[in-house]
């Protein structure tokens, strides 16, 4: 095999078990073999690596159930508010028509 192309590449994953989110660095190796097929080998430090979607566990709880963002999704999570988004007044938050009355139900 030959290396054509390594590139870093750093992925932000979510657990949907405890909501934790974090980010992993991969080095990503993109080769062909001697018969013109595409090899990608992902890489931690100098270790292959399962892709991020695949195999990645939680390092909060330790669960499987890991997801990963879209790419740029974390920047636009993590973005701080500006003031264009700021919280609404109190007043807009409640509405001035009065609830119904429950209706039981047999």
């Amino acid at each position: 095999m030959r290396e054509e192309l390594s590139v870093r590449e750093t992925w932000p994953l979510e657990c949907l078990h405890c909501r934790h989110e974090w980010q992993e660095e991969y080095t990503v190796r993109r080769m062909t073999d001697g018969h013109g097929h595409d090899v990608v080998v992902w890489m931690r430090g100098e270790v292959p690596v399962q892709p991020p979607w695949a195999g990645t566990n939680c390092p909060g709880c330790d669960m499987d159930t890991v997801s990963v963002f879209p790419k740029g999704e974390y920047a636009r999570r993590r973005a701080p508010a500006s003031a264009d988004f700021a919280s609404p007044p109190v007043e807009q938050l409640y509405s001035p028509v009065q609830p119904r009355p429950s209706i039981p139900l047999y």
